[in-house]
């Protein structure tokens, strides 16, 4: 979620009376086909574990200092495990690091959760990238290890952020390298207010064990936001928040070579339909600020998923809703039948019947 609307929260207070009753959400009650599971951090990122019920969580602390954990989900009994920061301990330091060599296991007291992504390496071991704000802002390296319920997470590095960075979501490659999006150049006031005023503040970099970070060209835009990888690995699918689009870039070389106007895109994930589907929101800015007025309390912010063709850039709304028992919805993760969605604000997830799927 775009840290732009947190700034601007004093104002939907003075605007209150404005903020549709739609977005208090009192209960934990089904709505129709849409189940909620309560009682959790803010799950913001969702990634499908391959055998095909369980998930892992990123819940997310907030866009201002709030700490959060990584979690597995059992989507049959609907219940969640802490994996990290393990409790009363300090992550191990490892000899076999993926990373940087000198970046420093996360400090548990202040670790921070944003956007994920797992996939698979050429040795066919399971690698779990997470983004974290708590400190240096780095991406840290996971080995999934373990299956279903037995599924833990073993930190294996961490790769630090360019100077002047806020990253918001990443991607990996199975030659161990990784793309992530520099959403700001810092968090500061006069970047937010550059991106009200339409100005580019981030763009896309990619990092190389043997070779470092490096820029990718071409990228800059209005707060860049959620990631994807093609199969393929020669494209990445980038949601320009601001800039209203989402970007085909050549993973390579930067290059721009397709859009679709997609505007406000959060995360982006691939679903059962072999299309991209994107969280985008989709309500009044008095609403969506008023998301924002306490984390722990879910929002019922309007929002669509959009499946993007990832060959023509066509697109067509394909999920949409408002309301209680969730809105505000980040990421939409198919799973076991169903699609499993996330937001950055209260104490839940939400599924549906999987919209991807063939009748």
């Amino acid at each position: 979620m775009n840290s732009i609307k947190a700034t601007l929260l004093g104002a939907t207070l003075i605007l209150a009376g404005c903020v549709d009753d739609a977005m208090h959400i009192q209960d934990c009650a089904s709505a129709g086909d849409i189940r909620p599971v309560c009682g959790m951090q803010s799950p913001e990122d969702i990634a499908a574990l391959p055998d095909g019920r369980h998930l892992l969580l990123a819940n997310f602390g907030g866009m201002h200092g709030g700490t959060g954990t990584l979690s597995l989900f059992d989507t049959q009994s609907e219940n969640s495990r802490r994996l990290f920061p393990p409790a009363g301990a300090v992550p191990a330091v490892v000899e076999e690091l993926w990373g940087e060599p000198d970046c420093a296991p996360p400090v548990a007291e202040v670790f921070s959760p944003h956007g994920t992504h797992l996939h698979r390496l050429t040795d066919g071991r399971l690698r779990y990238l997470v983004v974290n704000h708590g400190g240096p802002e780095t991406i840290e390296l996971f080995e999934v290890t373990g299956q279903g319920e037995t599924t833990e997470l073993a930190w294996r590095g961490c790769v630090q952020a360019a100077p002047e960075t806020f990253i918001n979501d990443v991607v990996g490659l199975k030659n161990g390298d990784l793309i992530y999006t520099r959403m700001l150049h810092t968090e500061g006031m006069t970047e937010k207010l550059l991106s009200a005023l339409g100005r580019n503040t981030g763009d896309l970099w990619r990092w190389n064990r043997d070779s470092g970070l490096r820029v990718l060209p071409g990228t800059e835009a209005n707060q860049p936001n959620g990631i994807e990888i093609s199969p393929d690995e020669r494209y990445v699918f980038a949601n320009m928040y601001f800039t209203g689009e989402v970007w085909k870039v050549d993973a390579d070389t930067g290059e721009v070579v397709a859009t679709a106007p997609v505007a406000s895109g959060d995360n982006n994930a691939w679903g059962s339909d072999g299309r991209l589907w994107v969280v985008v929101h989709r309500d009044s800015m008095v609403n969506l600020l008023s998301c924002f007025s306490a984390q722990e309390r879910p929002c019922g912010a309007g929002f669509e998923v959009v499946a993007i063709d990832p060959e023509t850039m066509a697109h067509e709304t394909v999920f949409a809703h408002r309301g209680a028992p969730m809105g505000a919805a980040t990421v939409a993760v198919p799973q076991g039948g169903r699609v499993y969605l996330g937001s950055f604000v209260g104490d839940r997830l939400i599924s549906v019947p999987d919209f991807g799927s063939a009748p």
